[in-house]
């Protein structure tokens, strides 16, 4: 395997403050949990594999899934605070600030025998593709400078709610152990259907560089596409007195053309679950800036204390699933829980 461009995952994000306002036309309805939605965009789409990294404002209104109206798109400037706060009042409109963080997340500690030459891998990170198999190997060089495979895994698999937590063994032994100028990837595709670097199936989800004399505790984080990590957060607005929940959704950093499916599921991002209300797909313009606002009427409640959450996921709505399956490019990419 040779050397190629991997993509990692998420770190602490802080919110900030990102405006602008796009009116987009859209038009669905609600077929086993997804909506299939018409969005209007003036741009191109330039690559059939969207990769995010930028930061991605939600604001919204959204609402039932299970309702007899069609939800519309409508102009809005997404404002956004720099403080992830909840403002709830039943008399009147409610919103919701949600910072959003990058997909998948967490650590991997990595340890190597100096009596069998062999390095485990433990997994504790969460937001896979629930059920999801990953390739996982050591490469020479850095997270943006990536070389040769070093050491590969066995492949790592999460569990149905998007989560691993296990210990893996390296494949093959490692004469020289943990050494700086190497890192840990994971890709998107199980080791059996990885092409060549480059490729989406090939494509890293998540990175870290290995410095032993930091430690062998790796924060996995995505590989920024400009210098930053992606900063993001979700803004919803519940007016009972409309019964109207929107979203309306500003990401910025995307690939220009790339188109995202976006969703409101139950659960967390910790522990995912279905989806509650699909949301208008994110469409990137030529400067990776990407603006949609979805508004569903006849909803009776705001959305609760707790159990639901947003995602953003790498491919569009109708790539994301596969003979009623999530397919490799259902896997989130941002995501953060309403509280």
């Amino acid at each position: 395997m040779g050397a190629g461009a991997d993509i990692p995952l998420r770190p602490a994000l802080q919110a900030r403050t990102l405006s602008g306002s796009t009116a987009f036309a859209n038009h669905g309805d609600c077929v086993s949990g997804r909506r299939n939605v018409i969005v209007g965009t003036n741009t191109t789409r330039s690559r059939a594999l969207p990769v995010v990294f930028g930061g991605v404002i939600v604001a919204a209104m959204v609402g039932a899934c299970g309702s007899n109206s069609a939800p519309s798109a409508t102009s809005s400037s997404a404002a956004s605070s720099a403080s992830a706060t909840t403002s709830a009042a039943a008399s009147g409109p409610a919103q919701i600030i949600v910072p959003l963080g990058n997909e998948p997340s967490g650590t991997v500690t990595l340890t190597w025998d100096p009596q069998t030459k062999y390095i485990t891998a433990k997994i504790a990170m969460v937001g896979f593709t629930p059920g999801s198999t990953h390739a996982m190997h050591i490469h020479q060089g850095t997270c943006d400078k990536q070389g040769d495979v070093l050491v590969p895994f066995l492949d790592v698999t999460a569990d149905d709610t998007g989560k691993i937590n296990d210990s893996m063994l390296s494949a093959q032994p490692s004469n020289t152990g943990l050494v700086a100028g190497t890192l840990l990837n994971i890709h998107l595709a199980p080791a059996n259907e990885m092409g060549a670097p480059g490729s989406q199936t090939y494509m890293p989800i998540s990175c870290a560089n290995i410095d032993p004399a930091a430690g062998a505790t790796l924060q996995m984080a995505p590989l920024p596409q400009f210098g930053d990590h992606p900063q993001s957060q979700a803004i919803l607005n519940y007016d009972p007195a409309a019964k109207t929940l929107t979203v309306s959704a500003r990401a910025t950093g995307l690939v220009a053309g790339s188109t995202h499916a976006a969703h409101i599921h139950a659960g967390s991002c910790d522990s995912q679950g279905k989806v509650v209300y699909p949301l208008n797909d994110l469409v990137a313009k030529s400067d990776g800036v990407a603006e949609t606002t979805t508004v569903i009427k006849d909803v009776s409640q705001a959305p609760p204390a707790s159990g639901w959450y947003i995602n953003i996921h790498l491919g569009e709505h109708d790539q994301i699933e596969k003979d009623g399956k999530p397919s490799l490019l259902f896997a989130p990419i941002l995501c953060g829980n309403i509280t």
